[in-house]
């Protein structure tokens, strides 16, 4: 009797895929009983692996999905593979315990172990892409191992029909899965000495070549606790801004961030991210009997002065006057921070999830935080709110150095240090945030638009995301209102305005040809009924 109860898997896939890596992982790991989708006994798998070759199509997948779901009540571990797979920058959002983007065998096998502890798998943003190779001519030796393959596979599930049907005798069943066996690994030979020389079968083979280089971007969740997430979520968006090599674009007044010195950039975001860290585990630790919620502003309002007040070396000072000064010190003691960023969400919004460890509560749905989609969701979330919030500290930044020109040397861009491109950087940010106030933002309320600020490619770039934004609609000005109100009468007036340019577009187009046409083709039929007159004489 075995004291450790093995797990079982099933593969679903082609055969060649599921074979070697069935062979690939139980010599990894001799705890797993292995079957395949021809193969599978009456037993309830734990878990699922489904290898998608050549993956086209999102909306296929998740059909496919939900029939799988029915037929096994099992954990599910997606894997895309293959020569070509989805090219978007981001993975497909998938409702799965687990999800691959051409893993080595370890990630399969670790992948494996958090799922059936209860954890979450996935990957996110793998920018590898690969051609699918064309079809190639086939030498004889070539020709010669595939006929001999597939023969095998064909004796292989002409034995699969038998070995699972009830009324095979049991004593010809253990003769079949021994022959069985023998056929599996007779295959697995002829693929291991000749398959990789021959290129044969290489998309239908679990391989680890180039393509299954190990994606920086796996996010194991072990215990689903919110905590562990938050973790999860703080070092990925740290290893992301702690970068100097931003390609900055310092005449963009729409991101005040854009103004302030490279390094000072990535300082910022990062030093709020360290607060923001601070903040959560201390509201975590320290706010067990009360409730956090009538702080939480105060809470907020130190992070900011926290983070701009270290955005200097402690030791670093300047000269004001006759007077020697710590930046630092100046920069806590002279921000106030109560401006607010409307296209932010509140704070309150992702950090009572991860203090209580609930759903996130998006946009009218709840989602739990260790899924795909939430998981992304919550990182964006939280990626916006600092950035925007940081660019709101380098429009206090901006403000200080205005009545400090010393400082513009430490902590603005060069080419901004200038007082005359200083303060046409400065009345470009009024300009824009006046015009965003009273007309951008009215407009993406309407439209249940929210804009979204991150930093790809070494960029900052501005997307928005479909929300509902009706609570945030009613609190509008009333000046605000007025844009959301004309944009409604255009929408009304335009389809009548439409019909009317087209109605009176008709009229005068039958002007043209019946009144005015007509009077002109009498006249010339005038013209040269007198011209023939005057010629005949």
């Amino acid at each position: 009797m075995e004291l450790i109860s093995k797990k079982t898997i099933l593969i679903i896939a082609p055969s060649l895929i599921a074979e070697s890596l069935s062979l690939k992982l139980t010599s990894l790991d001799q705890n797993l009983d292995i079957n395949f989708s021809d193969g599978i006994s009456d037993k309830t798998p734990d878990l699922v692996i489904w290898n998608v070759l050549n993956f086209q199509s999102e909306d296929l997948i998740r059909l496919e999905l939900l029939n799988l779901r029915k037929k096994y009540d099992s954990k599910f571990l997606i894997i895309l593979s293959g020569e070509i797979f989805y090219e978007a920058k981001t993975s497909p959002s998938l409702n799965a315990e687990g999800f691959l983007l051409n893993p080595s065998a370890e990630k399969v096998l670790e992948s494996i172990d958090t799922i059936l502890n209860g954890g979450r798998v996935f990957d996110i943003e793998n920018k590898f892409r690969v051609q699918l190779n064309k079809n190639k001519h086939l030498s004889f030796s070539q020709k010669i191992l595939t006929s001999g393959l597939k023969q095998i596979d064909t004796e292989i599930n002409y034995i699969f029909k038998y070995a699972n049907s009830d009324s095979t005798p049991e004593f010809y069943k253990f003769i079949l899965k021994g022959r069985l066996r023998e056929l599996i690994t007779v295959k697995s030979f002829l693929i291991f000495l000749w398959g990789n020389s021959l290129e044969l079968y290489t998309e239908a083979v679990y391989t680890e070549n180039k393509i299954n280089l190990e994606n920086k971007n796996t996010v194991f969740i072990k215990d689903k606790n919110t905590i562990e997430i938050w973790n999860l979520i703080f070092e990925r968006l740290k290893e992301r801004y702690s970068l100097n090599n931003l390609e900055v674009e310092f005449n963009n007044s729409s991101i005040i961030l854009s103004g302030i010195k490279k390094e000072f950039i990535s300082r910022l975001i990062c030093k709020m991210l360290d607060e923001l860290d601070n903040l959560v585990k201390n509201i975590k630790e320290n706010y067990k009997e009360k409730d956090f919620k009538d702080d939480l502003n105060s809470l907020i309002n130190e992070l900011k002065i926290n983070t701009i007040s270290n955005i200097t070396d402690s030791y670093f000072r300047l000269k004001r006057g006759s007077e020697s000064i710590s930046i630092n010190d100046f920069l806590y003691n002279e921000v106030s921070c109560k401006e607010i960023d409307k296209e932010s969400h509140e704070s309150i919004m992702f950090i009572e999830p991860i203090i209580k460890n609930e759903a996130l509560d998006y946009d009218g749905k709840l989602l739990p935080l260790y899924e795909t989609e939430s998981f992304l969701i919550l990182e964006n979330i939280i990626s916006n709110w600092t950035i925007r919030n940081c660019n709101l500290l380098a429009s206090e930044i901006f403000n200080i150095c205005s009545s400090w020109p010393e400082l513009r040397t430490v902590l603005i861009n060069p080419e901004l240090q200038s007082t005359r491109n200083f303060e046409r950087f400065r009345n470009n940010i009024n300009n824009y945030n006046r015009w965003h106030d009273y007309i951008y933002l009215p407009i993406y309320l309407y439209e249940s638009k929210r804009e979204y600020i991150d930093i790809i490619d070494k960029k900052f770039t501005r997307f928005f995301k479909n929300e509902n934004r009706e609570k945030e609609l009613d609190n509008l000005e009333w000046l605000q209102k007025q844009v959301t109100l004309l944009v409604e009468i255009r929408d009304a007036v335009a389809p009548q305005l439409e019909v009317a340019v087209k109605y009176i577009g008709n009229l005068f187009v039958t002007f043209l040809t019946k009144v005015v046409g007509k009077a002109i083709g009498l006249v010339g039929k005038g013209i040269l009924q007198g011209l023939g007159r005057s010629s005949s004489k």
